[in-house]
């Protein structure tokens, strides 16, 4: 496994890249993981320290987890902590998830645009409007491993394709911290 530790607008020095590099170490060994890559990333806005963990655990699968304050070592610990909340809480779903459906994992390919938002963008004719095309896929989940995905990936949002039906979902978090399901309507009338 491969193991990142970055810094923006920050040093990271020996010690707490170390110290990263061991909390990484020990979750892989706790819960028994093979991920194919994890990384830890500090950043510095202002006076803010910022650690962000993620670990792709295959699949598709990503674990993620961030924490914002003013020392860097104690972010570190406050998002390995979230980041072992997450894994504690489907800890059974990730190691049975590939056992309960005998089908291979399906993914739809598709194309993902980001694009600048209007407060952002000086709108001239001079300067238009910027895109960003990048290639993406949706996976063929059911609801259950679609939520798991969309919370431990810290996701706003997820596109999947319901394997009970054969059409696009969406699960998103909602402003009230719960998850909200868009399925297309079984019924044709109306």
């Amino acid at each position: 496994m491969q193991v990142q530790v970055t810094g923006k607008k920050i040093e990271v020095s020996d010690a707490l890249r170390k110290q990263a590099l061991e909390k990484i170490e020990a979750i892989r060994g706790k819960y028994h993981l093979s991920p194919l890559e994890a990384s830890v990333t500090f950043s510095r806005n202002g006076p803010m320290v910022r650690c962000d963990v993620e670990m792709h655990l295959g699949h598709s699968v990503y674990v993620r987890a961030y924490y914002d304050t003013d020392e860097a070592y104690i972010c570190l610990e406050q998002a390995i902590e979230t980041f072992e909340k997450r894994l504690r809480r489907y800890k059974k779903k990730l190691i049975d998830h590939t056992k309960k459906r005998d089908v291979v994992f399906k993914k739809a390919p598709a194309f993902q645009y980001v694009i600048q938002s209007e407060a952002e963008n000086e709108s001239t004719e001079e300067n238009p409007l910027i895109i960003a095309e990048v290639k993406t896929e949706i996976p063929e989940l059911t609801v259950s491993e679609a939520v798991m995905r969309l919370d431990l990936s810290d996701s706003q949002a997820l596109l999947f394709n319901n394997v009970a039906h054969d059409q696009l979902n969406v699960v998103y978090r909602r402003p009230d911290g719960n998850i909200g399901w868009i399925s297309p309507s079984q019924n044709s009338e109306g």
